[in-house]
């Protein structure tokens, strides 16, 4: 059978240079490359919600509210983490993406630094705070379910990032703003507070530089860099949750005093002379 043969009868298919000689190789691209983009992000979800996990298990054998607060900034991240993951396979919806902006651009970061200021504050100011917060945070939240959405922005954008802030309309974004100041401000100057009085210096230095990783990986999201942004993301959250372990670990107890009975006149006996 010749060479013209075996093309007519299909055995054989001719394509021109550069197009896919089969069905796999035309589809493998676009299956293949967004399940390897969504694994950082799938990662950063699962390291994230593990801490949650660790944090409300200590939290239950010995409630401490700095443990309550860090285990749901975690969850929150986690859940951020997780609709980043999800827009890399689905693209970004209007739900996803409010649901991403309200969890990690509203409540994570003030979530963590109300944390880190439970260390520092007395029990009345303790108690503003969480008051302060509980408002915040449900009138963010609100802020952010009820904002109006630039869907053709939104259309526009790629899977590979999430889209820019201006996609919500509205004001939403001046909580996130006035919560993430917040949040930054005792979580990082906190650290450097405690280390600079010398108290849990091990702790403040993985919480603050963890928490300066997550920073620069935010910048440089907002400067279109974003080759390295998940994997600042999950390093960042893993070195701020070591030093979280550090703070809710109770300090040692001391070993009690021994004591030795000596006999009666024995010669290490002390003499009053």
């Amino acid at each position: 059978m010749d060479a013209e043969s075996v093309v007519r009868k299909g055995l054989l298919r001719v394509v021109k240079p550069g197009r896919p000689v089969t069905a796999i190789a035309a589809n493998s691209d676009r299956t293949s490359r967004p399940v390897a983009d969504a694994l950082l992000p799938l990662g950063a979800t699962l390291v994230a919600l593990l801490f949650a996990v660790l944090l409300g298990s200590s939290f239950a054998r010995r409630p401490a509210g700095q443990k309550a607060l860090w285990g749901a900034g975690f969850a929150c991240f986690g859940i951020a983490a997780a609709c980043e993951a999800a827009a890399q396979r689905a693209g970004w919806s209007e739900g996803l993406f409010k649901a991403y902006y309200a969890a990690g651009g509203v409540l994570t970061v003030a979530l963590l630094g109300a944390g880190s200021a439970w260390l520092l504050l007395r029990p009345r100011a303790r108690d503003m705070l969480l008051g302060g917060l509980l408002v915040a945070a449900v009138a963010g939240v609100v802020a952010v379910t009820l904002a109006p959405v630039d869907h053709s922005a939104l259309a526009s954008a790629s899977g590979l990032r999430p889209p820019s802030n201006s996609v919500l309309r509205g004001h939403a974004f001046l909580w996130a703003i006035a919560l993430n100041s917040f949040g930054t401000l005792f979580l990082v100057g906190g650290s450097l507070l405690a280390i600079a009085r010398r108290q849990r210096v091990r702790t403040n230095v993985w919480i603050g530089a963890g928490a300066l990783v997550v920073a620069l990986s935010t910048g440089m999201s907002r400067a279109g860099t974003y080759s390295l942004v998940y994997a600042g993301e999950l390093i960042g959250i893993s070195m701020m949750f070591f030093g979280f372990r550090f703070a809710a670990a109770p300090p040692p107890k001391p070993e009690p005093a021994r004591r030795y009975l000596i006999p009666a006149g024995s010669a290490t006996q002390s003499r009053v002379t």
